[in-house]
């Protein structure tokens, strides 16, 4: 799935998870499972839907020979939002933050050991730096 495609279904599916009365049977139609198995390790539950908004007011870029950066201020018609939407699972060990494509696809970031799902060759690399915390473990 390519980023816009996916950007487009997050973004459905933050529009109609709002809006549902019956989040669990939104949750069904849009065939999210509730629980992971995982070979091996103990089960995820998925204990939350997070949807969080960032809007973008500004923008920075490095100066030139400064460690200062530049801050331009954005103009009100520029400014945008945007959903950033997580499944948050639990097991009884862990705590992992899926992406809608990840929790569609079930593909689960394991603890340890390189991930083992395959992305379309498409020409354009992915890189696997998980910046967005998919392991935090419970204390």
């Amino acid at each position: 799935m390519r980023k816009e495609e996916q950007a487009a279904l997050e973004s459905a599916f933050v529009d109609g998870f709002r809006q549902a009365r019956d989040k669990q049977g939104f949750l069904r139609l849009a065939q999210i499972p509730l629980e992971l198995d995982r070979s091996g390790q103990s089960g995820l539950k998925l204990m939350q839907v997070v949807i969080e908004e960032a809007f973008e007011v500004g923008r920075a870029s490095p100066g030139f020979g400064s460690r200062e950066l530049v801050y331009h201020p954005l103009p009100a018609n520029l400014v945008t939002a945007q959903a950033q939407l997580r499944f948050r699972y639990v097991s009884a060990d862990e705590l992992c933050e899926l992406t809608l494509a990840e929790a569609l696809g079930a593909n689960i970031p394991t603890s340890h050991g390189p991930h083992d799902h395959h992305h379309m060759a498409n020409g354009h690399d992915h890189h696997h730096d998980h910046a967005h915390g998919h392991h935090h473990h419970q204390d």
